[in-house]
């Protein structure tokens, strides 16, 4: 919802007359500061998850259990080998 809200505000901003007082440096630095907002948001939103997910793995809570490493249980015991081309000679 935040991100409709953001894109009729530019919009809106684009569509009245003060956007014609505007010149190109003035909206790219307008743009700039809305991706740079943006990226700070989903940086904390990021760090956010990680740490409670670091939290969760600690606290061992059975309520959010740890979900599995991609690679667990990847092991080269009992697997077999890859035959070796044995090449014909005539």
């Amino acid at each position: 919802m935040g991100a409709h809200l953001l894109l009729t505000a530019a919009l809106l901003l684009l569509w009245t007359p003060v956007a014609e007082a505007l010149v190109e440096p003035e909206i790219c630095y307008i743009l700039d500061a809305i991706l740079f907002l943006y990226g700070i948001v989903l940086t904390v939103l990021y760090c956010r998850l990680k740490v409670s997910a670091r939290i969760w793995s600690l606290g061992g809570s059975d309520r959010h259990p740890v979900t599995p490493s991609p690679t667990q249980g990847l092991s080269g015991e009992g697997q077999e080998m890859y035959e070796t081309l044995q090449i014909k000679h005539s």
